[in-house]
């Protein structure tokens, strides 16, 4: 029990003193809808505690407490809606917690008091793709793409790859392509024999997406528009549903035709196909900035730096794979973990999850292990090993809150039942957390773990007979 904070002096100081101490104290045994009350209460009293409770709010969301970390946010806003940089932070715990529409909101609100705020502009674009990184990390890895200005090719396909070079910007020579020598020049090649190569493929093989793909491509880097849009066109109808054809055909019909409002359709269309294709996010910045759209242009631009600094600067996904396992079997696991983390996003693999898990096991990073093994259930509803493992360590939490019971601890015994159903939920260990919380006078999360509870063991009622069994 805490004693009365209202106790001896009653002055707005004194009150507001006593307030912002018991908000501490609920605070730190985890009371979390009593300490917002508090806080409250203390910041309404003497709005000099803000510069505290601001500081309270970062220490919350650096130990990944980004709910708690709002609620003191919003408090703080009562008293001050002009503080352009609590509204950017709020913003950045709201996209930790993975509601960017609210994230959206708030990084708005910090443009509108201060328009040039370059964070909150980076962090607003961020929000558009799900990105977490935020302020100078972000805007460090976007401005590190920004100076792409070359639209990007994808290579010639099959045995032809590579066969004369496409040209394209590297990340860690595209500012070198601004600098005053110029560009690299081209290594000289013999197009006309490729073309006669090329149109030999085309011809044994005339219903082929990669031959007329390949020969398209060429005619495109010899200057041939027309043909390398016609040729192009034909790859695409024959192979919708790769990246490589729509790609190229749009950077064709921006190169040669300067047509912007095709491209941008083409590759706006591939984007939804191919999600995390950094070529295609690049051609889309760089037809978004031919057209001046400058947002748009920050928004694809933002998304290509965090997927080439966590890829570290490749293009190609089956060059990540590569660069992701060779550190994995080097047991680089601080390197390693983004890059799988990246790729399972991308293209979601048990395989991946079960080396993710291994890597947080490693590492000692429970929550991180869990989580990957919940991901890999999702993926692989059969996997024995990793239901086993879940099942251990919800139980482990629930052996360690009946033991903080036994010694009166209601509110640790709240906060390991709790971890134990986040981890595995069950019917019985919701109902025994809702009379913890019920003890506890935590009314809310009492009702909130009853009704949990009632979904989790009230059976649906039975269809009626179909129409075909009546009589």
């Amino acid at each position: 029990m805490f004693k009365n904070p209202f106790a001896g002096d009653h002055t707005p100081e004194a009150k507001a003193k006593a307030l912002w101490e018991r908000a501490q104290k609920h605070f730190e045994g985890r009371l979390f809808n009593r300490a917002i009350t508090d806080l409250q209460d203390a910041l309404q009293l003497n709005p000099a505690y803000a510069k505290e409770a601001y500081e309270m709010m970062q220490v919350l969301s650096g130990q990944g407490q980004d709910e708690q970390s709002v609620s003191v946010g919003m408090a703080l806003l009562k008293i001050n809606a002009t503080d352009h940089e609590l509204f950017n932070r709020l913003g950045n715990s709201l996209r930790k917690l993975g509601d960017f529409t609210r994230a959206k909101n708030v990084y708005t609100q910090a443009l509108k008091i201060k328009p040039n705020f370059t964070f909150a502009r980076y962090n607003l674009a961020a929000c558009f793709f799900g990105i977490v990184t935020a302020d100078a990390d972000l805007v460090k890895q976007t401005q590190a793409v920004e100076s792409f200005s070359k639209l990007r090719r994808y290579d010639f396909q099959g045995s032809r790859a590579g066969i004369i070079p496409l040209g394209n910007e590297e990340p860690a020579r595209a500012e070198a392509a601004k600098a005053k020598d110029g560009p690299e020049p081209e290594a000289k090649t013999d197009r006309a024999a490729a073309r006669a190569m090329l149109d030999q493929d085309l011809q044994k093989a005339p219903g082929s997406w990669t031959a007329e793909y390949n020969l398209g491509l060429l005619l495109d880097l010899m200057g041939l528009g027309d043909e390398a849009i016609a040729h192009l066109k034909q790859a695409y109808a024959h192979e919708p549903n790769r990246p490589e054809p729509i790609n190229n055909l749009a950077v064709a019909l921006l190169e040669h035709k300067n047509n912007l409002e095709a491209a941008e359709t083409l590759l706006a269309k591939a984007q939804m196909r191919h999600a995390f294709e950094r070529t295609i996010v690049l051609n889309l910045a760089l037809a978004s900035k031919r057209a001046n759209k400058a947002f748009q242009t920050q928004k694809h631009f933002v998304f290509l730096g965090e997927l080439l600094a966590l890829s570290h600067g490749e293009f190609d996904v089956e060059r990540v794979r590569a660069r992701a396992d060779d550190l994995f079997e080097r047991r680089k696991y601080i390197e390693a973990i983004p890059q799988f983390e990246l790729l399972a996003k991308e293209h979601p693999k048990p395989d991946l999850m079960e080396k993710l898990a291994a890597m947080y096991l490693s590492q000692k990073r429970q929550d991180a292990y869990l989580h990957a093994l919940a991901r890999l259930l999702k993926l692989d509803p059969n996997h024995k090993e990793a239901r086993q493992k879940i099942s251990e360590a919800a139980k482990a939490c629930e052996d360690e809150a009946h033991g903080k019971l036994e010694k009166g601890n209601k509110a640790q015994a709240a906060q390991l039942l709790h971890r134990a159903v986040q981890i595995e939920e069950n019917a019985d260990r919701w109902v025994e957390l809702a009379q913890i919380y019920e003890d506890l006078g935590e009314e809310i999360l009492a009702g909130n773990a009853l009704r949990r509870w009632k979904d989790l063991t009230v059976k649906p009622a039975s269809p009626p007979p179909s129409a075909a069994k009546a009589p």
